[in-house]
């Protein structure tokens, strides 16, 4: 049993080395290398750790003005997906890499543009541009675009979970839907069990 332990936590220890390694720059990295990793980042928490060593490496760097405003666009995707209920995680955001037909979304989503992670639903739902059909990332984008301020994804979910019988969580999106400006939601049944 220790054993196992034991291997478990070697395994974590180099996961999570490796994942650090993808943020994290050595000193000989070069201000191009640093400014390139950030520029094609598609996790906003990624974004936002690159974007301060960039800062703090190179504050006066022609890209310092570039560097701040990717962290400041990052920081409340970086939140929203620190949310319990935005169930979308980093191999969401990965696509980018192996599905460049969802890299401009993908980056764009990253930075907090609601229509971009809308459309990234849509593709999982549809199973087009390359995404796969998957009702679970197509929820977890609609979750993640809502939260960002789009209607559509508000009023979408709260369907949804009308028809999952789930009335409690289908008000929630109802109210934010409305909150957001979306016509009034006449297609949900109101009638309360």
């Amino acid at each position: 049993m220790v054993k196992i332990i034991s291997m478990s936590a070697v395994g974590l220890v180099l996961w999570c080395s490796q994942v650090m390694a993808a943020t994290t720059f050595q000193p000989g990295d070069s201000e191009q290398a640093l400014s390139q990793a950030l520029v094609e980042a598609t996790w906003p928490a990624d974004i936002t750790q690159l974007a301060t060593n960039y800062l703090e490496r190179y504050p006066l760097a022609a890209g310092a003005a570039t560097a701040r405003r990717l962290k400041d666009q990052a920081a409340k995707p970086e939140a929203v997906l620190a949310r319990t209920d935005v169930r979308l995680y980093r191999r969401a955001f990965a696509l980018a890499e192996s599905k460049p037909e969802l890299a401009q979304d993908i980056h764009r989503a990253a930075l907090g543009d609601h229509v971009a992670a809308m459309r990234m639903s849509q593709a999982h739902q549809r199973g087009e541009r390359g995404a796969a059909k998957d009702e679970r990332l197509t929820l977890g984008w609609l979750q993640y675009a809502a939260v960002l301020g789009n209607d559509q994804a508000a009023y979408d979910l709260a369907v949804y979970f009308r028809q999952q019988d789930q009335p409690a969580v289908a008000s929630q999106y109802e109210a934010l839907a409305v909150a957001l400006n979306h016509p009034f939601p006449t297609e949900l049944n109101h009638v309360r069990k």
